[in-house]
């Protein structure tokens, strides 16, 4: 660690939904580690297999009692705040009592009260900042639609993402937003903050990516309704390219399969070494996902979940003229996105040596840290 630099308490926090969260605080854990910092970490759900035991020294882990905040309900406006005032009365009686104990167990577990807090829409690592008066820096890459007036996309508008960053996270001393597309929009001046290129995982990273012409990835995530059930998606992508190789990661049971299609568990190191290889993706349209392939140069057919950042996410596959993307798979939207392969990874590997500048690899150290 640099000399001028002091070891700091660092609180990092990752939501646990879905996989795209823990990934960037791989990466920031792993830097902060590198400079001599003491880490604790805040997740639920996928970020504790994500983040537990994956870094040089341990890393103590402290999980709530449930997910803070998943009880808002979203209008396509914004928040639907009776429904949201039901929700939360439900799911725990308590009030704010889990999260004072949440804070404690940090505290212990970071012999001190944080210094910095990281947080990635993680809504309890941030009231644990304002708190404590800590410095907190957001590193979600929703903070572009607050930072800028982007469009509707879906019937939805910004406004779904910008009030619920203004409620869970109403200030920051730094915003940090990631895209894997230039943000190129009217700012906002009301927010202060700045986009950067995707923090990627370390391990996707170092790839040297490769084609095989005769594999296509496949993920959708379970996180949100989708129009088709998985089975019958399977029974589509058989029929449309029967010579070809479906690579299918899911959390969901699957009772059969067509005999092109292979279907398996989500496990990280699987999935990342048939990201690598494919010629092609078809996935729902989360953020982290499309950043991954568009540094590996890898087309992508996105079928987003029915919020306003998927169907923002997969308008700019098109706008970028790196894939496609349909509300619900059909046989011929499958062989037009496999014919145009080609095409759209050359347009992914330009947009990569525009988006990709390295500059998130040395966030910490550009941050004072």
């Amino acid at each position: 660690m640099a000399n001028d630099i002091t070891a700091q308490r660092v609180l990092v926090g990752a939501c646990g939904m879905g996989n795209g969260h823990s990934s960037r605080q791989l990466s920031l854990v792993n830097q902060l580690q590198q400079r001599g910092h003491r880490v604790a970490i805040i997740t639920f759900g996928d970020g504790v297999p994500a983040l537990e035991g994956a870094f040089a020294a341990p890393v103590p882990i402290a999980v709530p009692t449930h997910f803070p905040g998943g009880w808002v309900a979203m209008t396509g406006e914004g928040i639907d705040v009776p429904r949201a005032a039901a929700n939360g009365r439900a799911q725990d009686p308590r009030g704010d009592a889990w999260n004072f104990a949440l804070c404690e167990q940090v505290m212990e577990q970071l012999g001190g009260a944080p210094d910095v807090v990281f947080t990635d829409y993680e809504p309890a690592s941030a009231q644990i900042a304002y708190m404590l008066g800590a410095r907190l820096i957001t590193t979600e890459q929703q903070s572009k639609f607050l930072l800028y007036r982007t469009p509707d996309a879906g019937g939805y508008t910004r406004e779904q993402e910008a009030a619920k960053l203004r409620y869970f996270f109403p200030a920051a001393d730094e915003r940090i937003a990631s895209s894997f597309f230039p943000v190129e929009w009217e700012r906002d001046e009301r927010y202060s903050g700045r986009v950067i290129e995707p923090i990627l995982r370390p391990d996707v990273r170092g790839l040297t990516p490769g084609v095989d012409e005769t594999s296509v990835v496949v993920y959708l995530s379970p996180y949100g309704p989708t129009r088709q059930n998985l089975d019958k998606i399977l029974e589509i992508l058989s029929v449309s390219a029967p010579g070809l190789r479906f690579q299918v990661f899911t959390k969901s049971p699957v009772a059969g399969a067509p005999a092109n299609v292979e279907v398996g568990p989500f496990d990280r190191p699987a999935f990342t070494a048939a990201l690598a290889s494919c010629s092609a993706v078809i996935s729902t349209a989360g953020h982290q996902l499309l950043s991954e392939c568009v540094y590996l140069g890898k087309p992508v057919l996105g079928v987003p979940f029915d919020v306003y950042e998927q169907h923002f996410n997969a308008m700019m596959l098109e706008r970028f003229g790196i894939g496609a993307y349909t509300d619900e798979i059909a046989p011929e939207q499958v062989r037009d996105f496999l014919a145009r392969r080609a095409e759209y990874a050359a347009a992914a590997r330009a947009l990569a040596a525009r988006q990709f500048t390295g500059e998130s690899t040395d966030l910490v150290a550009s941050l004072g840290l």
